[in-house]
This record gives C-alpha cells, structure tokens and sequence, in this order.
C-alpha cells in the first residue's frame, strides 16, 4: 500500500509510562456504539472500524472527524489506470493516522475493481481475491501499523470475503476526467480465518494518482 499524505496536521506525542502491550485491544475512549455497525453511517465524515485483524482487536470509533481529537490524518485517494481514449477508476484508499490509546496509529484500507465509474451508486460489490474484479466486485485489503511497548505491530492483509457497499463517490473531474477531491462513503464487513471487521466511513479525497 501506498502512505497516504497527511491532511489535518496534529503534533502526535506518545504518552509517557504507557503500560500498554501489542497484544491489547485498540479502543478509542468515549464509544458510543456496543455493537459493529449493520450499516453505512452517513455522509457526515467518519471512521468506524470494529472487529479483529492478525489479532489485533479493534473497536475505533471516530463518528465525526471533524469533532475527533488526535486524529492527525483522514484522507482518501482514488487510482486510475490509462486505457485507449481515457482512463479506469481502479482503486481508492482510506487513510486513518490518529492517536489512540496514547499511540500514534496508522490504519489503512485499499479497496479495487476493474472500473469503479463502470457502477451506479448505491452498489454492492462482493468481495474477492481477483486483482481489480469486474463487475459487482471488489477485493480489501488492510494495513495496520505502529509501536507500543517495545513491539511493533504491522500487518498487510488482503483475501477477505464478505462484501463492500459504495454508498457515495462524488468528486470534480479535471481535463482528464480524473477527480482528486469530494468524498467516498460506503460500508464494507468482511471474513478471513476466522477473523472478522466491520467498517463505515465517508473520507473527503485529497488526491489521485494514475497507475503506470
């Protein structure tokens, strides 16, 4: 996965005398919700993520980014790949970087289908293993990344099945037709090994990139 560039600027200082471990639970303080979500949250900007990944459980809950404390960075970006007479909507990414627990955080989730512009929106897209399905059809993959207690957590993990629903995917195309802004909302809940998470989350869009 690509690192995702910072978009709300924050000072992240871990806390001293932390006694926490890479095996605890990342749980940000003051969650309003007991259980995962069954649906996608809303257009308001949010990241909620609840589940176990290589794990590691987690129950973040940020329902409004713009109300969050510690949260350095909420970004998205779309990737497209060039074809005769345009281009493929391919990928985008969502990219938390906050301070939970008292530990700086990266959480990243990267979602493809062969051409995202292809759907109509609301859509449900199953999960797959396939690089950039076809179709209703996508495939997740998932990367967590920090240090606590002297012990490094960084997990990349893709083949999960389940489904996403792309709720909102709206933006300003360029001359190109290439977008690098507005917001893409949806909900996704996914399985692998025994593992499961549920995620809802509108991210405003901060860039594009064109896949060479």
């Amino acid at each position: 996965m690509r690192r995702f560039a910072l978009a709300l600027p924050l000072c992240l200082i871990v806390q001293p005398g932390l006694t926490q471990s890479a095996a605890d639970p990342v749980v940000t303080p003051g969650n309003a919700l007991t259980a995962a979500p069954a649906e996608w949250l809303g257009e308001t900007p949010h990241f909620v993520l609840m589940g176990t990944v290589s794990g590691q459980v987690l129950d973040i809950q940020f329902p409004d980014i713009a109300a969050a404390k510690d949260v350095a960075s909420f970004a998205g970006k779309r990737e497209y790949r060039p074809k005769e007479g345009g281009f493929d909507y391919i990928d985008f990414e969502v990219g938390l970087e906050a301070v939970i627990g008292g530990v700086e955080r990266k959480i990243e989730l990267e979602f493809e289908n062969a051409d995202l512009l292809s759907l109509t929106l609301p859509a449900t897209l199953m999960l797959d293993t396939a690089e950039f399905p076809a179709g209703a059809k996508s495939n997740a993959e998932i990367e967590l990344e920090w240090e606590v207690g002297g012990q490094t957590v960084n997990a990349e993990l893709a083949g999960w099945a389940g489904e996403l629903v792309l709720a909102k995917d709206e933006g300003t195309p360029d001359d190109k037709g290439l977008s690098g802004d507005g917001l893409i909302g949806g909900f996704a809940k996914a399985e692998l090994n025994g593992e499961t998470w549920v995620l809802s989350f509108t991210v405003p869009v901060a860039e594009y990139e064109i896949d060479d």
